[in-house]
């Protein structure tokens, strides 16, 4: 009887140290994939890419306290149209994306919060911000769904 009970525990243990493991594998891809749309973010900004940088957005994404003097909510499509206004200022001053790191990272599903410590380089010298984004799954791909400067929003 003791090594029926011993093997149970033994066999639940395993199917809890897995079922984490996988939990943690599935964290990680999120991850390295979220990494990767913020790659093409910076690239696409770097560029002054319109198109490329739309594309990353789902069409009712919202953007808060854009770095363009945009102190409101701006829905995707307006936040679209500002986009060339925007890049005149990032060509005056002559602002470049950096590196960045993730400051917090929470999964639910198919919705994620990522908060992103951003190095900027422009005349005045470099700097730091830290925009927090919500990505959503859109099929295959993880999209922004809200953007927001500032103060953390949760």
């Amino acid at each position: 009887m003791k090594k029926v009970l011993y093997f149970g525990v033994s066999v639940l243990l395993l199917v809890s140290l897995s079922a984490t493991a996988f939990a943690s594998d599935e964290k990680e891809a999120v991850r390295d994939r979220l990494k990767d749309v913020l790659f093409e973010y910076k690239d696409a900004y770097n560029l002054r890419d319109f198109d490329a940088i739309r594309v990353l957005y789902t069409a009712n994404a919202t953007v808060k306290s854009f770095p363009c003097d945009s102190k409101e909510d701006l829905e995707f499509e307006d936040f679209s149209g500002i986009l060339p206004q925007c890049a005149s200022y990032w060509v005056d001053q002559s602002f470049k994306l950096r590196l960045f790191k993730f400051t917090s990272f929470e999964l639910k599903g198919n919705t994620c919060t990522v908060r992103v410590l951003w190095d900027y380089r422009d005349n005045s010298g470099r700097g730091k911000f830290t925009p927090t984004f919500e990505f959503v799954l859109d099929g295959d791909k993880w999209k922004i769904s809200k953007e927001t400067y500032g103060r953390n929003p949760s």
